[in-house]
């Protein structure tokens, strides 16, 4: 057992408290040091993840889909011509075609395709009927919806190459 004027004396001892604040700073820097490398580590973690997630989904995109062949040009499979028999995607494309006439005028096929592609996906806004089929077509077919959209922009390119002088 330790006597009580040993722990008196130890404590009444001015080194020793200045030991113990000299520990004690020393403990908060170290904490600190460590929280910053943490935190370091937790942004490059984040950068990781953000990388991974976006190869991730380009090599989803890169994946053969199940209503266009790959195909120069690119076709409708049997299940991208049955979706777009449903969806009613050619009258779709013939009512869409117009308005994107002005933007491919000039273009490569390629280019027109792009925009076809990136115009159905971005921009375009179905009413709530077509809406309505997009969804039940994919949900029918087990894809998505950007796979059904994707008959359509096929649609859409061909009447526009259709449409080029």
């Amino acid at each position: 057992m330790v006597d009580a004027t040993v722990v008196n004396d130890l404590f009444s001892n001015p080194w020793v408290w200045v030991g113990l604040l000299v520990a004690l700073i020393g403990a908060v820097f170290a904490l600190g040091q460590w929280k910053g490398r943490v935190d370091s580590d937790r942004a490059s973690f984040k950068e990781l993840m953000k990388e991974v997630r976006d190869d991730i989904k380009e090599i989803l995109r890169r994946l053969p889909s199940h209503t266009l062949a790959g195909d120069s040009p690119l076709q409708l499979t049997p299940c991208g011509k049955s979706i777009s028999e449903r969806l009613g995607a050619i009258e779709l494309a013939r009512h869409l075609a117009p308005h994107l006439q002005a933007q491919v005028e000039g273009r490569e096929p390629y280019e027109i395709q792009e925009k076809c592609f990136d115009y159905v996906r971005h921009e375009y806004k179905p009413p709530a009927e077509v809406e309505s089929l997009i969804r039940t077509c994919a949900y029918d077919h087990g894809i998505d919806r950007g796979q059904v959209l994707d008959v359509l922009a096929v649609e859409l390119r061909d009447k526009l190459l259709a449409m080029r002088p």
